[in-house]
């Protein structure tokens, strides 16, 4: 089943979300020791779902763990999230294994995070505080926010920002939506043109830049309990700018 391409056309301004919150007390590693590789391409990548351009064949992934306990999750549920790019676009994958595939949302900015999500930070510039946050749901419906503030976000606000260029695809391999029977695994395509990563402080966005970005999953199964999966786990909210990992290029 592919949930067809979505292509989003608004117009951006600076705006906030509300994020997810887990809680934990345990020791983890820095931010500053995660590091992902984007490849480089030269062919283009069809936003649909679909992983196999060789770019994604040559991108190392990265798998998440429990936010919370920093351990590594069952294969059952586990996530792997790879990147590349080209000389205009960040693109990022998630395949996402999941018994139980669903989502009640449809509309753009509804509130994703209180389902099933892949969601993905961006930080172009020195200021921690402020980045790009990015969510898919299973039906491939869109939540694109501006943080300003991690510790104090304003929900309300967070149509405002809308990144204009992105295009999002989703594969479900399973049937969206059918609790009763067994799901394998969906997958997201995300295409994120730097020029619409640029902001005040950072006006041109490239690959030669130092960019910040951490991934997560919300995972909500029947006859299970929920749980929230990260790359650079924050052990507490998702909202943590110091867990950011490092996102490196490949020419």
């Amino acid at each position: 089943m592919i949930l067809k391409k979505r292509s989003f056309q608004k117009l951006g301004a600076a705006a906030v979300l509300g994020g997810f919150c887990f809680t934990a007390h345990c020791a983890h590693r820095a931010g500053s020791e995660y590091n992902i590789t984007a490849v480089y391409t030269q062919s283009a990548i069809c936003i649909d779902g679909i992983l196999d351009e060789s770019a994604w064949q040559r991108a190392a992934p990265v798998f998440l763990k429990n936010n919370r306990s920093d351990q590594e999750v069952n294969r059952e549920v586990s996530t792997r999230v790879m990147t590349c790019y080209d000389d205009s676009t960040l693109y990022i994958g998630f395949i996402c294994n999941d018994p139980d595939i669903w989502t009640r949302f449809t509309q753009r900015d509804e509130h994703l995070w209180t389902e099933e999500a892949v969601e993905v930070f961006i930080d172009v510039d020195d200021v921690p505080d402020t980045y790009v946050e990015i969510e898919v749901s299973p039906a491939n419906v869109l939540f694109d926010s501006y943080i300003v503030d991690p510790q104090n976000i304003n929900i309300p606000a967070t149509a405002a920002f809308n990144l204009p260029g992105i295009r999002t695809a989703v594969k479900i391999a399973g049937t969206l939506n059918v609790r009763a029977d067994r799901d394998s695994s969906w997958s997201v395509e995300i295409a994120v043109p730097f020029r619409d990563l640029a902001m005040a402080r950072t006006k041109n966005v490239t690959a030669g830049m130092g960019i910040k970005v951490n991934f997560f999953r919300l995972d909500k199964n029947q006859g299970m309990a929920s749980a929230g999966y990260a790359w650079s786990p924050t052990h507490g909210r998702f909202h943590n700018p110091a867990a950011f990992g490092r996102l490196l290029f490949k020419k």
